[in-house]
C-alpha cells in the first residue's frame, strides 16, 4: 500500500449533513452497502479551535461508515452549533472546494435499481462500456457522487480486509484555483504521492453537467485512496464565500492517518515549515493525536495518529 513520504495513509473522507445525519447515513448504507461503525457526540471550545470554525464553542455529532478497506471510514458530521449552512443549489464541480466522491459498487445495476426505487435519477445515463460504466447522482445533501463499475486500483495494491462488502471509496476530487500551489501543499508538504493514472477524461465532464469544460489535474495516492486535484481552465469556478467554514454542508475534507505517532508529528511539523497552518491538537494519550492542516488557499486535511486499541471508539471497525 502506497504511504505518503512521511508514512501516512488516507484513513477517512468526511462530509457535513444537516442537524440530523441519521437519514443520510441510512441512505448510504441502504443504497450502497456501507457498514455502520457507530456514532458519537462531542464539542467544546477545543473542538471549535481544532477545526478552525472561528466561533467560541461547537456542538456536533458524527456517524461512521466503513467499506472494504482496513483503517478507513466515511465520517458524517451534524453540527448543532454553529448551524451548518446548506450546500448552494447551483454549486458545480468546478467551484472551489472538495466536490466529488467516487465509489466502486460491485452490483452496479442493482445499485441503479435501488436508486430508481427511491426516485433518485442519475444526472445522465451511464457512460462507458459494460464493466467500466460510470454514472453520477446526488446524495441527500446535494453532493455529487460518482458510481464506478470498475474498481480502479494500483497494480501492487494489497488484498482488502472485507472483500465481501459491496462498496469501496476510490477517490475524492477537489477543485483548486492554482494547481502548482496546491501541489506544494498536497505533495511537498503532506507527502502524497503523484501517480500516472487519469481518473477522469474529457468525456466524463458530461456526467456532472460540465460537458466541454477544460481542466488540468494531478492524481495523488495515499493508502488506497486517490485524490484528484483539478484546476478548471475555462468554466469560471466560484470561489469559497469569505466566511466559509468546514462546518458548512457538503464534502468537508479527507484525512491522513498513521498507527504510530511519528508519521503524524512529522507531517504536522512539515505543515508549518512550508508556510501553511495547523490549529490546536486533540490529544488523548497514549492512543490519539489529531490536528487539521489548512493550506494557504484554505483547503483542510485532517491528520491523525490512531492506535488500533481505540478503533472501536473511533469508528474503524463494524458495529
Amino acid at each position: 500500500m502506497t504511504a505518503t513520504t512521511h508514512g501516512m495513509v488516507a484513513t477517512q473522507v468526511a462530509l457535513v449533513c444537516g442537524p440530523d445525519n441519521k437519514a443520510t447515513t441510512d441512505w448510504y448504507r441502504r443504497m450502497f452497502g456501507f457498514l455502520s461503525a457507530g456514532s458519537a457526540e462531542f464539542g467544546g471550545a477545543d473542538i471549535a479551535e481544532l477545526q478552525g470554525l472561528g466561533v467560541p464553542n461547537t456542538k456536533l455529532g458524527v456517524a461512521w461508515l466503513i467499506d472494504r478497506n482496513e483503517f478507513f471510514q466515511v465520517e458524517l458530521f451534524k453540527y448543532l452549533e454553529p448551524e451548518s449552512r446548506p450546500l448552494p443549489a447551483q454549486r458545480q464541480l468546478s467551484d472551489i472546494g472538495y466536490g466529488l466522491l467516487s465509489i466502486h459498487v460491485a452490483d452496479f445495476d442493482a445499485t441503479l435499481g435501488r436508486l430508481a426505487a427511491e426516485a433518485i435519477k442519475p444526472i445522465t445515463a451511464p457512460l462507458g462500456a459494460a464493466g467500466d460504466r460510470r454514472v453520477c447522482v446526488r446524495d441527500p445533501i446535494g453532493n455529487l457522487l460518482e458510481l464506478m463499475e470498475r474498481d480502479i486500483r494500483m497494480p501492487d495494491a494489497p488484498p482488502r480486509l472485507r472483500p465481501e462488502v459491496n462498496v469501496v471509496v476510490r477517490s475524492m476530487s477537489v477543485s483548486v484555483p492554482d494547481l502548482a500551489r496546491s501541489r506544494q501543499f498536497f505533495v511537498d508538504t503532506l507527502g502524497m504521492v503523484p501517480v500516472d493514472i487519469t481518473l477522469h477524461g474529457p468525456e466524463h465532464e458530461a456526467l456532472w453537467g460540465l460537458a466541454g469544460a477544460r481542466r488540468k489535474s494531478l492524481t495523488l495516492l495515499a493508502g488506497d485512496l486517490f485524490v484528484e486535484v483539478v484546476e478548471y481552465i475555462d468554466s469560471k469556478p466560484q470561489a469559497w464565500p469569505a466566511d466559509h467554514r468546514v462546518s458548512d454542508q457538503g464534502y468537508m475534507n479527507f484525512a491522513l492517518g498513521a498507527r504510530t505517532p511519528e508519521p503524524y508529528r512529522k507531517t504536522r511539523a512539515r505543515v508549518f515549515e512550508n508556510g501553511h497552518h495547523a490549529n490546536c491538537e486533540l490529544l488523548v494519550p497514549p492512543n490519539v493525536e489529531v490536528s487539521y492542516a489548512f493550506s494557504v488557499d484554505g483547503f483542510s486535511v485532517e491528520m491523525m495518529y490512531i492506535n488500533e486499541a481505540v478503533d472501536l471508539d473511533f469508528g474503524f471497525v463494524p458495529r
